[in-house]
């Protein structure tokens, strides 16, 4: 493909991604509304945050895997039509697990079509242009982030919390128009094999992980219910590096895993990305449940957070070829400190300005570090593997996202039952902040440089080791 060409179809699909991403972040508003018509406690949130969780992590993996193999463009229109069916689902939803079914198929829609960007950039730009296009490409994500809690809060409030829904099933049939005239139709390397048992344990260990949480909200964390849901989890995930050592062309890409450039990042960004989410959904009850405020002001304390975010990704794009990658990162995790501190300190009567400041803070640390997370990540990755390769580190961010919401959910619940939910927010977010300043000591394992980023030695190196892109 030429420049034009490929610039063209970049935007087609983040545009794309953009109204997924949207879509995706519509439900957190609507929750408490959710619950209410089911007439269900915040405990059974968890469930509909495990649907959602199983959807959007269980398959992101096989789906990168399928992209490699028959190309991206059948891939990323399948998870449009997931969109729509999943989002009809959950707003005609008669009964609670057919409402959980529909978040399921939601997330599985966002696993197919989100980590396509990382992978799109990184197979057509060369190094030198990645940090640019994987801000915009932040960029882009970040507003479909923006717009939807806002937006979703004005029709929770004013049509009812099914109107939401209605709507993201249209835009999955935009969406679905938009890949199919806008992103071309590139073959991938067909595989001879399917990594049955690959799809298999990482399904196991992701749901059982995820499960964790449902069985703490329902038996307590003094229990040993949740045990077996763990241990599901652990021999899964031993079992799965058995297996993937012995693939050819495994699902998940074990020995591109082991360096530095991939395991080092994306250990940070677990971290982050649990205290982000955390902190967003205990919010969403905080303001609601405990403050008594609208759906409409939780959507508009997320406006801050995600502006932020996405100026932030525009920037920290920009940056990475003027500032070394440890100090980008590094000052991301202060900033991130900062705004999750302030939280620990709300209490009931704390000002809507307070919160948008924290907010804010928390915004333009996450917006800061993602861009130059994921240009590491893909910086010696082989480009035959580029899918695989984005999509295992999404699935990471995703699972650390939902484990952190999840989390937070059940000690949300717990504080609430226990009679303590004024000060839940700040009890959460005390501990998040020691668990987020820990990420700083995996700042020394993070590369100073990455190819494209100040110097040429490391694209060099890269070069050196197979690594090629396809120049625009």
């Amino acid at each position: 493909m030429g420049e034009k060409s490929v610039r063209r179809s970049f935007h087609f699909l983040c545009l794309g991604i953009l109204l997924i991403v949207f879509a995706e972040a519509t439900h957190i508003p609507a929750y408490p509304k959710m619950l209410e018509h089911f007439q269900l406690g915040a405990g059974y949130s968890v469930y509909m945050q495990l649907g959602f969780a199983l959807g959007l992590t269980g398959f992101q993996p096989l789906m990168g895997w399928l992209s490699d193999t028959f190309g991206q463009k059948i891939v990323i229109l399948f998870g449009a039509a997931l969109l729509a069916i999943g989002s009809l689902l959950i707003a005609a939803a008669p009964a609670f697990w057919v409402l959980v079914v529909g978040l399921f198929l939601k997330g599985f829609s966002g696993a197919a079509v989100i980590p396509a960007g990382v992978s799109f950039v990184g197979k057509y730009f060369t190094h030198e242009q990645r940090g640019k296009t994987m801000g915009i490409y932040g960029f882009y994500t970040v507003i479909g982030g923006l717009a939807g809690p806002l937006l979703s809060g004005i029709f929770v409030d004013q049509l009812g919390w099914n109107s939401i829904f209605f709507l993201c099933s249209l835009l999955g049939v935009i969406t679905l128009l938009l890949f199919a005239f806008g992103v071309p139709d590139v073959k991938g390397t067909k595989s001879s094999s399917f990594d049955f048992l690959g799809v298999l344990f990482v399904f196991l260990l992701l749901g059982g992980l995820l499960t964790v949480p449902t069985f703490i909200n329902n038996y307590g964390i003094s229990s040993w219910m949740w045990v077996p849901a763990l241990a599901v989890s652990v021999v899964s995930f031993i079992l799965l590096l058995v297996v993937e050592k012995r693939q050819k062309k495994p699902l998940l890409d074990i020995q591109y895993a082991k360096t530095r450039n991939f395991w080092a990042p994306s250990v940070i960004a677990v971290i982050m990305y649990m205290s982000f989410s955390s902190v967003m959904y205990v919010l969403t009850f905080f303001v609601q449940s405990v403050q008594g405020k609208s759906s409409m002001v939780v959507g508009m304390l997320q406006f801050p957070l995600f502006l932020t975010m996405a100026l932030a990704n525009i920037v920290s794009g920009r940056l990475i070829s003027k500032i070394s990658t440890r100090r980008l990162i590094g000052s991301s995790i202060v900033v991130l400190v900062a705004g999750v501190g302030m939280l620990s300190m709300a209490k009931v009567d704390t000002s809507f300005l307070y919160l948008f400041i924290s907010m804010s803070l928390i915004g333009a640390s996450i917006g800061t570090v993602g861009p130059v997370v994921k240009s590491v990540i893909v910086s010696k990755a082989s480009p035959s593997r580029l899918g695989v390769v984005s999509f295992t580190y999404i699935t990471i961010e995703n699972v650390a996202s939902r484990v952190g919401a999840s989390f937070a959910l059940v000690t949300f619940a717990l504080f609430s039952a226990g009679g303590h939910a004024v000060g839940a927010l700040s009890s959460t977010a005390l501990l998040l902040t020691i668990f987020t300043a820990a990420s700083l000591l995996f700042l020394v394992f993070i590369p100073k440089k990455i190819a494209g980023n100040q110097q040429e030695t490391e694209a060099l190196e890269g070069n050196a080791e197979g690594t090629e892109t396809i120049s625009v």
